[in-house]
């Protein structure tokens, strides 16, 4: 039996067209019906309502029309399901609960789907049902950008500060070690000549410092122990210093730009000021997890607020109050961004474009997907399509728009020269301040022991009544030691000069009326003496 051509129409037509059948292939009218090979869209009649925040550059309104990022993933549902759409901004710009902000809003039953990036906190699963997740948010500390790195001054930089304890402690401790072991040592060695040389604590403790400069030093161990302890001292310090000339070469060239906090825990400790929006997940995290607790201290300090602000005015704020703001990192990178275009269209010079900077490390992270009521159907059509926009990256691309492709204003702003500021060489003003001040107090303390000590042997010298000469004018309430031209002269009445083999003696008769003989200095020895 053949088949004619008119059954065959009327079957492609039944397949192929979303018209109704005519068995001739043609319309009332007699025109010919072309065969439209597409499948209908499931929700083309559908007209939902779609609840959104007014995010810049996430999502905002133009008009009555919705424009971001988040707007286009609804432009890409719309497409693939063909239904029509009407925004509903949240009346209250904030994630809220089942009473305030957009989630009540999907919760009441007032929008057919929240399109907003919400965080997916499990706390609210008993009152909207969250889509696939999209992504996970990031929350960072944006700060103005220090002038300087908070590694520290140049000369201290090449070892934290416990290392720097460490080897103050050694300083002080060493000298008066060594000292202690020669003097243990002195005491077990009675008899032995070589082991029982003493060596005095203030040399010890001068050689100590004097190794440290890389000096060297005028005291000669006999004994073996003693010489091991000094070579085990000049062995670490040479250790130290090459250590420490290297690392400062390297922090000097290749230094590696550090901020004074790494996250809001730094924050908390320091009692700095930052703020962050209303309405926030930081702030649903911060009223409701105790893992945020410290932030919560900090709110009550009056350190931490949450403020009702455009991102503009709160980069105000950081710039011009030195506040820290803890942002979402994609809104904080767009924010950065147009910061430096503007200021690169008005020609700023190029290393004063970064004004912010924001820390490497997020301290906060969640999830974010879109939301439905929970009596919805729109999750069965849309987390499929939500679940190939991820495996194919085209969410991540959607959310890296309008942004370079590289870091915006890092840390290192990896500028070709460096060179020293003032502030590297701040710890070398304070060494010679505080060794020229030191000297000083040492010289007010000498003259003044001096002085006393001057003046408490010159009360203690008993003189005779008469004078030396008889001319000179020394008496017994004036000091020691009389002139020169006294000593060597023979003065009345003390005595006279005689020569006894060879050696000049001075004769004087004593109570008894025996003559006592005391030797005379020549004028030789006494130059001497006077000289050394």
């Amino acid at each position: 039996m053949a088949v004619g051509p008119g059954l065959v129409a009327t079957l492609v037509m039944n397949l192929c067209t979303n018209y109704e059948a005519i068995m001739n292939g043609t319309t009332p009218d007699g025109e010919h019906i072309p065969c439209n090979i597409r499948i209908p869209k499931l929700l083309a009649d559908k007209h939902i309502t779609i609840a959104a925040l007014d995010d810049y550059p996430l999502s905002y309104m133009e008009g009555s029309v919705g424009k971001g990022i988040v707007f286009d993933f609804v432009d890409i549902l719309k497409e693939k399901y063909g239904f029509n759409y009407t925004v509903k901004m949240a009346t209250e710009n904030i994630i809220g609960d089942e009473n305030t902000g957009i989630i009540s809003m999907v919760y009441k039953g007032e929008a057919d789907m929240a399109a907003a990036f919400l965080p997916v906190f499990h706390d609210m699963d008993h009152l909207v049902n969250f889509s696939t997740s999209l992504d996970e948010s990031n929350w960072v500390v944006m700060m103005k950008r220090p002038s300087e790195s908070a590694t520290g001054s140049g000369l201290l930089a090449p070892f934290d500060s416990t290392v720097w304890v460490l080897i103050l402690v050694s300083l002080i401790a060493i000298g008066p070690t060594i000292y202690i072991i020669i003097l243990i040592r002195a005491k077990l060695c009675k008899g032995d000549e070589v082991l029982t040389a003493m060596v005095p604590l203030d040399n010890c403790i001068w050689f100590v410092y004097g190794a440290l400069m890389k000096q060297g030093s005028t005291l000669m161990p006999m004994a073996d122990s003693t010489r091991l302890l000094f070579a085990t001292w000049w062995i670490f310090i040479t250790i130290l210093t090459s250590f420490y000339t290297a690392n400062l070469t390297a922090f000097l060239t290749l230094s590696r730009f550090t901020l004074p906090i790494d996250g809001p825990r730094d924050l908390a400790k320091t009692k700095a000021g930052w703020i962050a929006h209303k309405g926030s997940s930081l702030e649903y995290l911060v009223m409701n997890d105790k893992d945020y607790d410290y932030l919560n201290r900090t709110i009550r300090d009056g350190k931490g607020r949450f403020l009702t602000m455009l991102d503009t005015e709160m980069l105000q704020l950081v710039k011009n109050k030195k506040l820290s703001l803890l942002r979402e990192r994609r809104s904080v990178e767009y924010w950065m961004f147009r910061d430096y275009l503007t200021k690169a269209e008005n020609n700023v010079p190029e290393n004063e474009r970064c004004t912010y900077v924001v820390t490497p490390k997020a301290f906060m992270v969640h999830g974010i997907a879109f939301a439905y009521p929970k009596n919805s159907d729109l999750g069965k059509y849309f987390d499929p399509l939500f679940q190939a926009l991820v495996e194919t990256g085209i969410v991540k691309h959607l959310l890296r728009k309008g942004l370079p492709p590289t870091e915006i204003c890092p840390l290192n702003l990896r500028s070709t020269e460096r060179q020293l500021r003032n502030g590297d060489l701040f710890t070398t003003y304070m060494v010679v301040v505080v060794g020229f001040a030191s000297a000083i107090a040492a010289f007010v303390g000498e003259v003044f022991y001096t002085t006393v000590k001057r003046c408490s042997q010159g009360a203690e010298i008993e003189l005779p009544d008469t004078d030396w000469t008889g001319n000179v004018g020394y008496k017994k309430s004036q000091m020691f030691p009389p002139p020169y031209s006294v000593l060597m002269q023979q003065q009345p009445g003390l005595g006279k000069h005689q020569n006894i083999n060879g050696r000049d003696y001075l004769v004087i008769n004593s109570k008894t009326g025996d003559p006592q003989l005391i030797p005379v200095r020549s004028p030789s020895a006494f130059l001497f003496q006077y000289s050394a």
